[in-house]
Order: structure tokens, then sequence, then C-alpha cells
């Protein structure tokens, strides 16, 4: 029933599932027609009732399959991308088109019923019944309750996918909140062992690591970051484990200055650089390089996160292995968010891993950034 008004390529719901929920669209139908009747000409005898169910189921019977007609035809025909952008654009476009379904749908559904009626009892009954007044006010209440009972289905499917979101957001929140334990205490104990050794380094240190907290905390305060938020971000956790690990960590961020004013949802960018060094690089003895680069690709901002570690076979086999929450985490924000527009692919390099994200180009920046070219 939640997917059953949604346009879409393929359908995991079984067949009798969808035939139930057809049945029950066209009784609905058939009750509506019915209801209209009683209100216009004041039919509520129960010999009519049982005498006229027939007919109007017949006719709720045909309104139904043409609107499932139309809605597989359109689901045939318009690509994947429109399909994708009609479920994660504006409500109102997705809206208007079922609208604009249902109607041609049920139009189309009741010609035919009249056409079949007129057949089972020899004369043209929709030439008899289409001119006049009351089949006419009766089929526009009728379809009037169609397109209503559609807003307000649209309305709720609206306010479920705003929680489901706001879900996603604050979950990420309380996990990002929860700054691991052994990271904490390891950069304090860090700064602790080196203000006997070595002052400027410890005080360096101690600067970055609060400046990486300031970020982050302010960063789950908000609904939207920026690119160059979340870079200048993965910065300072760079800065920091750099000042931890010595030499065996590099790094390098290449993003334009206008890609930077690309909007995004904050903390996603970060926990892909934790992965890059904390199963990547660490692991590996001699250390490594992470690479950050973001370009605009064909109308889409493109982050990626290289690094030369040791990579996923390895990573997987070691002490440290990860369970993947955060992957799943980000490709469930991304998913609640955009939909089939974004996806996070992981893949391995000849030497390394590489974290590729794909996200819409956010519509308030789409003037500023259309004409950047990718970043060497």
């Amino acid at each position: 029933m939640r997917s059953f008004l949604i346009l879409k390529k393929r359908r995991e719901e079984p067949l009798w599932a969808r035939l139930v929920v057809g049945a029950a669209l066209a009784l609905a139908v058939a009750l509506v027609l019915m209801l209209a009747s009683v209100f216009l000409m004041a039919k509520a005898e129960m010999s009519w009732w049982t005498s006229s169910l027939s007919n109007n189921l017949l006719l709720g019977i045909c309104a139904a399959a043409a609107m499932l007609l139309l809605m597989r035809v359109g689901e045939w025909l318009l690509p994947q991308a429109w399909l994708s952008a009609l479920a994660a654009g504006p409500e109102w476009r997705p809206l208007a088109l079922m609208s604009a379904i249902l109607f041609a749908g049920a139009a189309l559904g009741v010609r035919a019923g009249y056409v079949v009626l007129g057949q089972l009892y020899a004369y043209d009954m929709w030439k008899k019944l289409s001119g006049a007044p009351m089949v006419q006010l009766k089929f526009a209440i009728f379809a009037a309750l169609i397109l209503a009972a559609n807003w307000v289905w649209w309305q709720f499917r609206a306010k479920e996918k705003a929680l489901a979101q706001q879900a996603a957001e604050s979950q990420l929140r309380m996990l990002q909140a929860q700054i691991e334990p052994h990271f904490l205490f390891n950069t304090l104990a860090n700064v602790q062992s080196l203000i006997a050794t070595d002052a400027p380094r410890a005080q360096l240190m101690l600067e970055t690591f609060t400046d990486y907290l300031r970020a982050s905390l302010g960063q789950m305060r908000a609904s939207d970051s920026s690119l160059g938020v979340e870079l200048e971000t993965a910065r300072n956790y760079l800065l920091l484990m750099q000042i931890r690990m010595g030499s065996r960590l590099t790094f390098s961020i290449e993003a334009d200055e206008t890609v930077r004013q690309a909007l995004l949802p904050p903390l996603l960018l970060q926990p892909l650089v934790e992965n890059a060094v904390h199963h990547g690089v660490a692991p590996r003895l001699e250390g490594g390089h992470v690479r950050l680069s973001a370009i605009v690709r064909d109308g889409a901002l493109e982050i990626v996160v290289d690094d030369d570690g040791v990579g996923i076979g390895h990573a997987r086999r070691g002490a440290r292995a990860g369970n993947g929450v955060a992957l799943i985490n980000i490709r469930t924000r991304l998913e609640t968010r955009f939909g089939a527009r974004a996806a996070l692919l992981i893949e391995p390099l000849a030497q390394g891993t590489r974290a590729t994200m794909s996200l819409p180009l956010r519509a308030a920046v789409q003037e500023t950034v259309k004409g950047v070219h990718p970043v060497s």
C-alpha cells in the first residue's frame, strides 16, 4: 500500500499483493460511485443498493484497471532518471503527475465500463447517459474525491519521508557525538606526554584537537553544511593524526574554491577520512598518504577519498576491522535525502582503497559551480 502509487521500474511486491490492492481499489471506486448517487438522487433503499451494486462494481473494476494500466505505461515509458527525480524532487511534481494519471484512468475506465454495460443490456448506455447533467455531476464528484484522496496520501507520505530523514540525521549525530573513547584519551595522553619533551608540539596538538572538536560540534547542530566546512574539519582531523603518527601519515586536499561552496548534509565526509586512516594507512608499517578531492561531474558533486594503505582485504582481516556501521549510515542518509541520485562506492586500488561519494549539486550553488572543471 505504501508504494502502490509510486512510479518505479521494478516492483518487488508479489503479484497476489498487487491483485489484492487492485481489488480493494476497485471496490473503493464502486462505493464512491454509489455514494455519489445516494448524495445526488437520494437512492438509499436497500433494493437499490443490491440492484446497482453489480453495475457500479463493474464500473469500479474498469476504472481501477485503467488507472493501473496508465501507471504501468508511465513506468515503462519514462526513463529511470525521470522516475528517480520525481521520487526525490519537490512533492508537487509526483503529486501532479499521479493526479493526472488517476483522473485520466478514471475517465477512461468509466467510459469503458459503460461500453461493457451497453453490451450486457443490448443498447448504447454511454450514448444515453453521457450527456445527462446528473451523470456528469456524479463523475465530477467522483473525480474530485479521487484527487482529494491522492492529495491526502501524498501528504501522509511526505510527512513519513520527513520523519525518516530526521531519524537518520539524529542517528548520525548521536553516533558522531559519541567520540571514540580511545581516540579522545589517546590524544589527551599524547598531549600530556609531549608537554615535558616537546612543548610546542604538545601545544599544536591541543590547538588542533580543539579546532576539530569545535568544528564537529558546530556541524552536529546544523541541518546543512558546505564542502569547505567539511574539508576543513577533515583537515583538522588529519593534522591531529599526523601529529600522532609523525611521518607515517601525509595528506593532500584538492578542491577548487568555488566547489567548496557546494551544500551537503553535515558529517558525511568525516567517517570516510577516519576509515582511510584507521583501516588503511595506520595498519601499514610504513604508513601512507590520504588524498581528498572534489569535482563537479555531470551536474553532480563527486567527492573522492583515496589512501594507499593496506587495502580492503587486509583491513577486514586486521585486528581493528570495522563492522561497516559508518558506511551503512552514510548510505542510509544519502538514500533518505536524495534517493537514487546519490551513491557511495568503495573500491580497491592497486595500492589502497578509494571511496567515491556522489550527490546532487545543490541548486543554491548551481550557478556558482557550473563552470568548474575537475581539479588535478
